[in-house]
Protein backbone atom coordinates (compact mmCIF):
# COMPACT_ATOMS: atom_id res chain seq x y z
CA UNK A 1 0.00 0.00 0.00
CA UNK A 2 1.59 3.36 -0.85
CA UNK A 3 -0.01 6.56 0.44
CA UNK A 4 0.08 10.34 0.16
CA UNK A 5 0.49 9.50 -3.59
CA UNK A 6 -2.97 9.81 -5.95
CA UNK A 7 -3.30 8.12 -9.19
CA UNK A 8 -4.86 10.45 -11.93
CA UNK A 9 -5.87 9.33 -15.56
CA UNK A 10 -6.83 11.26 -18.47
CA UNK A 11 -9.86 10.14 -20.60
CA UNK A 12 -9.62 10.20 -24.66
CA UNK A 13 -12.23 7.75 -25.76
CA UNK A 14 -10.44 4.55 -27.06
CA UNK A 15 -7.18 5.88 -26.52
CA UNK A 16 -7.74 4.84 -22.89
CA UNK A 17 -7.06 1.38 -24.22
CA UNK A 18 -3.52 2.37 -22.93
CA UNK A 19 -4.30 3.10 -19.90
CA UNK A 20 -5.51 -0.28 -19.30
CA UNK A 21 -2.79 -1.85 -20.47
CA UNK A 22 -1.09 0.74 -17.72
CA UNK A 23 -3.32 -0.48 -14.68
CA UNK A 24 -2.96 -4.60 -15.62
CA UNK A 25 0.71 -3.88 -15.47
CA UNK A 26 0.46 -2.08 -12.00
CA UNK A 27 -2.16 -5.32 -10.70
CA UNK A 28 0.49 -7.85 -12.06
CA UNK A 29 3.22 -6.30 -10.51
CA UNK A 30 1.66 -5.15 -7.46
CA UNK A 31 1.82 -2.09 -7.70
CA UNK A 32 -1.14 -0.32 -4.84
CA UNK A 33 -2.09 3.16 -5.04
CA UNK A 34 -5.44 3.97 -2.96
CA UNK A 35 -6.23 6.94 -4.35
CA UNK A 36 -7.68 7.12 -8.16
CA UNK A 37 -9.10 9.80 -9.83
CA UNK A 38 -10.17 10.11 -13.23
CA UNK A 39 -12.14 11.38 -15.87
CA UNK A 40 -14.12 9.92 -19.06
CA UNK A 41 -12.71 6.68 -20.36
CA UNK A 42 -9.84 6.98 -17.75
CA UNK A 43 -12.42 6.53 -15.17
CA UNK A 44 -14.22 3.79 -16.21
CA UNK A 45 -10.37 2.23 -16.15
CA UNK A 46 -9.34 2.83 -12.90
CA UNK A 47 -12.62 1.52 -12.18
CA UNK A 48 -11.45 -1.80 -13.26
CA UNK A 49 -8.46 -0.96 -10.98
CA UNK A 50 -10.23 0.09 -8.15
CA UNK A 51 -12.19 -3.15 -8.29
CA UNK A 52 -9.47 -5.76 -8.67
CA UNK A 53 -10.50 -7.08 -12.07
CA UNK A 54 -7.47 -7.24 -14.59
CA UNK A 55 -7.95 -7.53 -18.07
CA UNK A 56 -11.60 -6.69 -17.95
CA UNK A 57 -9.91 -3.40 -19.58
CA UNK A 58 -9.34 -5.44 -22.67
CA UNK A 59 -12.90 -7.48 -22.39
CA UNK A 60 -13.84 -3.34 -22.76
CA UNK A 61 -11.57 -1.70 -24.85
CA UNK A 62 -10.54 -4.25 -27.07
CA UNK A 63 -12.56 -7.65 -27.34
CA UNK A 64 -16.24 -6.23 -27.94
CA UNK A 65 -15.92 -3.01 -29.89
CA UNK A 66 -16.74 -4.76 -32.68
CA UNK A 67 -20.33 -5.27 -31.64
CA UNK A 68 -22.92 -3.06 -33.60
CA UNK A 69 -24.39 -2.16 -30.43
CA UNK A 70 -20.89 -0.39 -29.40
CA UNK A 71 -20.82 3.15 -31.47
CA UNK A 72 -21.81 3.89 -34.68
CA UNK A 73 -24.94 4.88 -37.13
CA UNK A 74 -27.28 2.61 -35.33
CA UNK A 75 -26.61 4.02 -32.17
CA UNK A 76 -26.89 7.24 -33.19
CA UNK A 77 -30.15 6.54 -34.22
CA UNK A 78 -31.08 4.58 -30.64
CA UNK A 79 -29.76 6.73 -28.72
CA UNK A 80 -28.80 10.08 -30.33
CA UNK A 81 -24.95 8.72 -29.27
CA UNK A 82 -22.56 7.81 -31.28
CA UNK A 83 -21.51 5.60 -28.76
CA UNK A 84 -24.06 2.82 -27.76
CA UNK A 85 -24.35 4.04 -23.69
CA UNK A 86 -26.94 1.72 -22.88
CA UNK A 87 -24.90 -1.59 -23.98
CA UNK A 88 -21.07 0.45 -22.94
CA UNK A 89 -22.75 1.37 -19.15
CA UNK A 90 -25.81 -1.48 -18.23
CA UNK A 91 -25.15 -4.50 -21.08
CA UNK A 92 -21.45 -4.96 -20.62
CA UNK A 93 -21.40 -4.54 -16.84
CA UNK A 94 -24.80 -6.81 -16.15
CA UNK A 95 -24.13 -8.89 -18.91
CA UNK A 96 -21.07 -9.76 -21.32
CA UNK A 97 -18.11 -8.47 -19.35
CA UNK A 98 -19.67 -8.48 -15.79
CA UNK A 99 -18.14 -6.12 -13.43
CA UNK A 100 -17.61 -6.37 -9.66
CA UNK A 101 -19.94 -4.02 -8.37
CA UNK A 102 -19.28 -5.11 -4.89
CA UNK A 103 -15.66 -5.10 -5.13
CA UNK A 104 -15.92 -1.92 -6.32
CA UNK A 105 -17.83 -0.61 -3.39
CA UNK A 106 -15.98 -2.61 -0.75
CA UNK A 107 -12.56 -2.05 -2.23
CA UNK A 108 -9.45 -0.24 -0.01
CA UNK A 109 -9.41 2.33 -3.23
CA UNK A 110 -11.22 5.12 -3.54
CA UNK A 111 -11.81 6.43 -7.09
CA UNK A 112 -12.80 10.18 -8.04
CA UNK A 113 -14.65 10.55 -11.17
CA UNK A 114 -15.55 14.24 -12.55
CA UNK A 115 -18.54 15.47 -14.73
CA UNK A 116 -19.03 18.82 -16.43
CA UNK A 117 -22.35 20.37 -15.05
CA UNK A 118 -24.67 21.82 -18.55
CA UNK A 119 -26.10 24.56 -16.31
CA UNK A 120 -22.72 25.76 -14.65
CA UNK A 121 -20.19 24.90 -16.64
CA UNK A 122 -18.11 24.07 -13.73
CA UNK A 123 -16.54 20.42 -12.93
CA UNK A 124 -18.51 17.95 -10.25
CA UNK A 125 -16.67 15.34 -8.40
CA UNK A 126 -17.93 11.99 -6.91
CA UNK A 127 -16.24 8.88 -4.60
CA UNK A 128 -17.38 5.86 -5.06
CA UNK A 129 -17.48 5.01 -1.66
CA UNK A 130 -20.15 7.40 -1.39
CA UNK A 131 -22.89 5.81 -3.43
CA UNK A 132 -24.55 2.68 -5.38
CA UNK A 133 -22.22 1.16 -7.11
CA UNK A 134 -24.85 0.30 -9.65
CA UNK A 135 -25.31 4.20 -10.05
CA UNK A 136 -21.59 5.24 -9.95
CA UNK A 137 -20.77 3.01 -13.17
CA UNK A 138 -24.89 3.14 -14.75
CA UNK A 139 -25.06 6.96 -14.20
CA UNK A 140 -22.21 9.03 -13.37
CA UNK A 141 -19.41 7.18 -15.22
CA UNK A 142 -21.66 7.14 -17.86
CA UNK A 143 -22.41 11.02 -17.81
CA UNK A 144 -18.44 11.52 -17.56
CA UNK A 145 -18.19 10.19 -20.82
CA UNK A 146 -20.62 11.64 -22.71
CA UNK A 147 -19.22 13.63 -25.33
CA UNK A 148 -20.94 17.25 -25.60
CA UNK A 149 -23.03 17.29 -29.11
CA UNK A 150 -22.08 13.19 -29.77
CA UNK A 151 -23.78 12.11 -26.67
CA UNK A 152 -27.43 13.52 -25.10
CA UNK A 153 -26.29 15.04 -21.17
CA UNK A 154 -26.95 12.50 -18.32
CA UNK A 155 -29.09 13.15 -15.42
CA UNK A 156 -26.55 13.20 -12.29
CA UNK A 157 -28.63 13.94 -8.82
CA UNK A 158 -31.37 15.71 -11.22
CA UNK A 159 -28.61 18.05 -13.13
CA UNK A 160 -27.96 17.69 -16.83
CA UNK A 161 -23.75 16.50 -16.84
CA UNK A 162 -21.42 15.45 -19.56
CA UNK A 163 -17.89 14.60 -20.17
CA UNK A 164 -15.67 15.40 -17.22
CA UNK A 165 -12.74 15.85 -19.50
CA UNK A 166 -14.86 19.25 -20.76
CA UNK A 167 -13.51 20.91 -17.15
CA UNK A 168 -10.78 18.90 -15.86
CA UNK A 169 -8.88 16.64 -18.56
CA UNK A 170 -6.15 16.27 -16.11
CA UNK A 171 -7.42 16.18 -12.46
CA UNK A 172 -3.78 16.65 -11.13
CA UNK A 173 -4.97 19.53 -9.45
CA UNK A 174 -7.82 17.70 -7.56
CA UNK A 175 -5.77 14.65 -6.64
CA UNK A 176 -3.69 17.22 -4.79
CA UNK A 177 -6.72 19.22 -2.96
CA UNK A 178 -7.61 15.89 -1.87
CA UNK A 179 -4.14 15.16 -0.35
CA UNK A 180 -1.60 13.95 -2.34
CA UNK A 181 1.56 15.85 -3.24
CA UNK A 182 2.68 13.16 -5.29
CA UNK A 183 0.99 11.40 -8.06
CA UNK A 184 1.58 9.08 -10.70
CA UNK A 185 -0.07 10.43 -13.92
CA UNK A 186 -1.30 8.39 -16.86
CA UNK A 187 -2.07 10.75 -20.28
CA UNK A 188 -3.10 9.76 -23.01
CA UNK A 189 -1.17 11.86 -25.95
CA UNK A 190 2.29 10.96 -26.70
CA UNK A 191 5.18 13.74 -25.29
CA UNK A 192 4.90 17.01 -26.36
CA UNK A 193 1.02 17.24 -27.46
CA UNK A 194 -0.60 20.64 -27.13
CA UNK A 195 -4.43 21.23 -27.39
CA UNK A 196 -5.14 23.32 -30.26
CA UNK A 197 -8.12 26.19 -30.03
CA UNK A 198 -11.20 25.25 -30.46
CA UNK A 199 -13.16 24.60 -33.80
CA UNK A 200 -16.95 24.34 -32.98
CA UNK A 201 -17.09 28.24 -32.48
CA UNK A 202 -20.53 28.49 -34.91
CA UNK A 203 -21.73 24.84 -34.82
CA UNK A 204 -20.99 24.64 -31.19
CA UNK A 205 -22.94 27.77 -30.51
CA UNK A 206 -26.48 26.42 -32.35
CA UNK A 207 -25.84 22.74 -30.69
CA UNK A 208 -25.20 23.81 -27.33
CA UNK A 209 -27.47 26.81 -27.37
CA UNK A 210 -29.40 25.27 -24.29
CA UNK A 211 -26.54 25.40 -22.49
CA UNK A 212 -23.92 29.09 -22.85
CA UNK A 213 -21.79 27.65 -19.56
CA UNK A 214 -20.94 24.76 -21.39
CA UNK A 215 -20.47 26.29 -24.51
CA UNK A 216 -18.12 28.92 -22.93
CA UNK A 217 -16.17 25.78 -20.78
CA UNK A 218 -15.45 23.54 -24.10
CA UNK A 219 -14.55 27.27 -25.59
CA UNK A 220 -11.86 27.14 -22.46
CA UNK A 221 -10.93 23.82 -22.79
CA UNK A 222 -7.64 23.93 -24.90
CA UNK A 223 -6.23 26.62 -22.78
CA UNK A 224 -7.49 24.36 -19.43
CA UNK A 225 -6.04 21.25 -21.11
CA UNK A 226 -2.39 22.78 -21.86
CA UNK A 227 -2.35 24.44 -18.34
CA UNK A 228 -2.69 21.08 -17.12
CA UNK A 229 0.11 19.70 -19.14
CA UNK A 230 2.24 22.25 -17.97
CA UNK A 231 1.69 21.34 -14.62
CA UNK A 232 2.06 17.58 -14.98
CA UNK A 233 5.61 18.44 -16.40
CA UNK A 234 6.61 20.68 -14.16
CA UNK A 235 5.96 17.85 -11.32
CA UNK A 236 7.00 15.44 -13.32
CA UNK A 237 10.69 17.80 -13.24
CA UNK A 238 10.42 18.11 -9.51
CA UNK A 239 10.00 14.73 -9.05
CA UNK A 240 6.32 14.75 -7.65
CA UNK A 241 4.91 13.20 -10.47
CA UNK A 242 5.78 10.04 -12.02
CA UNK A 243 4.48 10.66 -15.89
CA UNK A 244 3.49 7.10 -17.88
CA UNK A 245 2.68 8.59 -21.55
CA UNK A 246 2.85 6.49 -24.75
CA UNK A 247 6.08 6.45 -26.28
CA UNK A 248 5.50 4.88 -29.39
CA UNK A 249 3.48 7.45 -31.74
CA UNK A 250 -0.23 6.88 -31.48
CA UNK A 251 -1.80 6.41 -34.52
CA UNK A 252 -5.58 5.56 -32.29
CA UNK A 253 -8.38 8.29 -32.30
CA UNK A 254 -10.95 8.67 -29.89
CA UNK A 255 -13.46 6.99 -31.88
CA UNK A 256 -11.25 3.96 -32.96
CA UNK A 257 -12.98 0.73 -33.99
CA UNK A 258 -9.84 -1.45 -35.10
CA UNK A 259 -9.46 -4.43 -33.09
CA UNK A 260 -6.07 -4.62 -34.17
CA UNK A 261 -4.70 -0.79 -33.38
CA UNK A 262 -6.80 -1.06 -30.22
CA UNK A 263 -4.86 -4.61 -29.15
CA UNK A 264 -1.43 -3.11 -30.23
CA UNK A 265 -2.58 0.26 -27.81
CA UNK A 266 -3.63 -2.10 -25.25
CA UNK A 267 0.25 -4.32 -24.83
CA UNK A 268 1.54 -0.77 -25.52
CA UNK A 269 0.52 0.29 -22.54
CA UNK A 270 1.05 -2.93 -20.68
CA UNK A 271 4.44 -3.12 -22.06
CA UNK A 272 5.79 0.50 -21.68
CA UNK A 273 4.85 0.26 -18.01
CA UNK A 274 6.62 -2.77 -17.25
CA UNK A 275 10.00 -1.77 -18.86
CA UNK A 276 9.84 1.35 -16.39
CA UNK A 277 8.46 -0.88 -12.99
CA UNK A 278 11.36 -0.93 -11.71
CA UNK A 279 12.31 3.22 -11.63
CA UNK A 280 8.35 3.67 -10.90
CA UNK A 281 8.82 1.30 -7.70
CA UNK A 282 12.25 2.79 -6.51
CA UNK A 283 10.20 6.88 -6.96
CA UNK A 284 7.15 5.14 -5.18
CA UNK A 285 9.76 4.29 -2.20
CA UNK A 286 11.98 7.27 -2.33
Amino acid sequence: MTTGVGLVLEGGGMRATYTGGVLDAFMDAGVDLRYVIGVSAGSNAGGHYVAGQRERSHRVFVDLVADPRYAGWRTVLRERSWFGMDFLFRTLPDELAPFDYEGFRDSPRTLVTGVTDCATGVARYYRQRDRDPRWFVQTLQRASCSLPVLSPPVLVEGRPCVDGGVTDSIPLRRSIEDGNPRNVVVLTRNAGYRKPPARLRRVGRVLLGRYPALYAAMLRRPAVYNASLDLVEGMERAGSAFVLRPVRPLVVGRMERDIGRLEALYRQGYDETMARMTELEAWLRD
